[in-house]
């Protein structure tokens, strides 16, 4: 019966197999130079289409870019060097990844200061939706990383490696977070910053224990000692455990907000029930739920709705505005 790593692997990995490996994901010689070249050329169009498409909203431009950007290869390396306890590897890889990491920060930076001083960042969707990572998006990020080990480890499914990196967000939220430096944004910044730590740790951790399990380090050989891969995977799973827990936090608060917004407008409908007046908005922020209704005539009785959502927005207050509708015609011919 064949072993989980032959499962894994779809054979037994041999020498060659590391040799193939090793050649795909870490940078060394020979042709170092020339890897390093195309790497960093691809990484700077990479985070440019990413930068300009953040800007411009286009999900198109910033799918685009990660299907681009090479930034996976040498954390896969570190993945890779990692499970065969291999330092000088792992020290290559870090090397080129930190590059990388720079380099993409820098082109988003410069992208942002083109942009004008009336430029809002918040009012752009895809730059928002970098600033405020969740425990969901680690959850991604640990299955991504399983599925590039997987690819890069077998030979018969190494096409699905555009698809992984279409999965995995890592030069956007570099690029998301020059431009928001560039801007003043450094609170934003910092949240883009934590998506891709949080992206570049799961990859890494699961990446390794892939690895490991198709049998990669029983192969390889380094002289080095066990103790070494076993501390590097302690400190990624320990850093990874201390991301998770802002990641934990951010997600109960939005779904704190999205709760008690949907509780606000239910309730709120339901009061305005026979009155002049409609629902029109609800939303949480600032430590209150501000709720906007619209209509004329007399606004139903207060106490009611205060009892009606007792309890069911976390003891946060409500306030409501009520808009004067204005009712017209307009004649087009």
């Amino acid at each position: 019966m064949a072993s989980l790593s032959e499962l894994l692997h779809g054979g037994v990995v041999d020498a060659d197999e590391v040799t193939r490996v090793r050649d795909t994901v870490v940078f060394e010689q020979p042709n170092l130079q020339t890897k390093l070249i195309r790497f960093y050329i691809l990484l700077t169009l990479a985070a440019a289409i990413a930068a300009f498409g953040l800007l411009a909203d286009s999900v198109a431009a910033v799918i685009g870019a990660m299907i681009v950007a090479p930034l996976m290869l040498p954390i896969m390396g570190l993945a890779f060097a990692i499970s065969i306890g291999d330092r000088s590897a792992v020290a290559k890889s870090l090397l080129v990844a930190a590059g990388g990491i720079v380099a993409a920060m820098f082109v988003g930076y410069l992208a942002g200061l083109i942009m004008p001083a009336s430029f809002d960042p918040e009012a752009v969707t895809q730059i928002t939706l970098r600033t405020s990572p969740r425990l969901l998006d680690l959850l991604m990020a640990l299955a991504t990383g399983l599925a590039g080990a997987f690819a890069i480890g077998r030979r018969d499914v190494s096409d699905t490696l555009p698809g992984v990196a279409i999965a995995i967000s890592l030069v956007p939220p570099l690029s998301n977070a020059g431009i928001l430096f560039a801007t003043g944004r450094s609170d934003l910044a910092f949240g883009s910053l934590l998506l891709f730590v949080t992206n570049y740790l799961a990859i890494l951790l699961t990446g390794s224990l892939v690895f490991g399990i198709m049998g990669y380090p029983r192969v390889a050989y380094v002289g080095h000692s066990k103790r070494g891969r076993r501390i590097a995977i302690a400190v990624a799973l320990v850093m990874l455990v201390v991301v998770a827990a802002p990641l934990s936090w951010a997600s109960f608060l939005v779904w704190m907000t999205r709760t008690s917004e949907q509780a606000a407008g239910t309730a709120v409908e339901a009061w305005l029930g026979g009155s002049g007046y409609e629902f029109v908005s609800a939303k949480a922020e600032g430590g209150r739920v501000n709720v906007i209704i619209a209509g004329s005539g007399s606004v139903p009785d207060r106490a009611a709705l205060a009892s009606s959502l007792r309890g069911r927005i976390f003891g946060q207050p409500l306030r409501v505005e009520a808009v004067g509708a204005e009712i017209f015609e307009i004649q087009t011919e």
